[in-house]
């Protein structure tokens, strides 16, 4: 989407006071430790997709998000395929082979 300059600054100013830098934080330590994004996500009271708005708006934090989701993800699943999205992997591959399917 495009926005006019006043309105992405405000989109940013709402998106950081929303998804707080202490918040994205710990967000990322606990997908570190292997806590699963929707489970990760929910202890600290925000919703997956909450996450991943925030992830395109924050472009810094979308960055760390993707590196962290790949880094850590299941080696057995098929990733880039739909079938490693439904077995509840969100790195940058499954999430991009859902799309395409859409």
């Amino acid at each position: 989407m495009n926005y006019p300059v006043d309105d992405a600054e405000q989109l940013i100013e709402a998106m950081e006071r929303e998804f707080p830098p202490s918040t994205r934080s710990r967000l990322i330590a606990k997908l570190r430790m292997g806590v699963h994004l929707d489970d990760a996500a929910r202890e600290l009271g925000v919703t997956p997709q909450r996450v991943f708005s925030a992830a395109r708006v924050l472009s810094a934090f979308g960055s760390q998000l993707d590196a962290t989701l790949t880094a850590e993800r299941d080696p057995d699943l098929p990733h880039g395929t739909v079938t490693g999205y439904n077995k509840r992997c969100r790195c940058p591959e499954c999430r991009s082979a859902l799309q395409r399917r859409l």
